[in-house]
């Protein structure tokens, strides 16, 4: 978590689209396997504070288990690592400088985000893991 840490926090150049994305599967798969008890679960509407615009996320997808009521945080993060993991995520635009990616998941999970807001959620998860470990 520590080096991920590091590296998204001061890494400036034209691979940040590919950091962000392989920085991902440490922070989602390891924290989905060991760690997903510490990962709150803050209603979506409190993302903006985890660095996602609650806007970005265009469908929470269906819940699978009886304590998923309502969308949040440790949902959001395994939703993403169901689509990284399983390679559900495509670059936008399709051509050119990436600006983001979307997330898909078999439940109906889709997202819309950004690069800035990816690399904010990937320090302020790999802060937050860092600490609860």
């Amino acid at each position: 978590m520590r080096r991920t840490l590091e590296i998204a926090k001061t890494y400036n150049g034209p691979y940040d689209a590919t950091l962000l994305i392989n920085g991902m599967l440490g922070l989602l798969v390891v924290p989905k396997e060991t760690l997903i008890d510490k990962i709150p679960t803050a209603p979506f509407e409190s993302l903006s504070e985890w660095g996602i615009n609650p806007g970005s996320i265009r469908s929470a997808g269906k819940c699978e288990y009886g304590h998923e009521h309502s969308p949040n945080l440790r949902q959001l993060v395994r939703r993403m690592r169901n689509a990284v993991a399983h390679f559900k995520i495509a670059p936008f635009p399709s051509k050119g400088q990436v600006q983001g990616f979307t997330f898909q998941d078999r439940n109906g999970f889709d997202a819309r985000i950004s690069l800035p807001e990816l690399h904010d959620l990937v320090v302020k998860l790999a802060a937050h893991l860092e600490n609860a470990a």
